[in-house]
């Protein structure tokens, strides 16, 4: 599962790096995960993907984020903070 997964989210990773999706595929394809996929991540987690520190991470989930994390590990939904996330923070592609 893991290699078919990952094969997906390269290719579709690929079409979108050449401009190769449909607007109807990439809303079809935002919707779902934004609808239906949940994965988590530490504070750690998204100060290293935002490339930014875990005081200004932590900052901006007690801010903003009304979710209470998952368990004792701290783990927030990617999809609720990637919504509160400063727009500087946004990779440009």
């Amino acid at each position: 599962m893991k290699r078919i997964l990952s094969e997906i989210l390269s290719y579709y990773q690929y079409k979108l790096d050449n401009d190769l999706c449909t607007m109807e595929e990439i809303t079809s394809v935002t919707k779902i995960l934004e609808e239906n996929m949940t994965i988590s991540g530490t504070i750690g987690d998204f100060a290293e993907f935002y490339g930014k520190s875990k005081d200004a991470v932590n900052s901006v989930i007690k801010n903003k984020l009304i979710q209470k994390p998952k368990r004792n590990v701290v783990l927030y939904p990617f999809h609720a903070f990637s919504k509160i996330i400063p727009a500087s923070w946004r990779r440009k592609h």
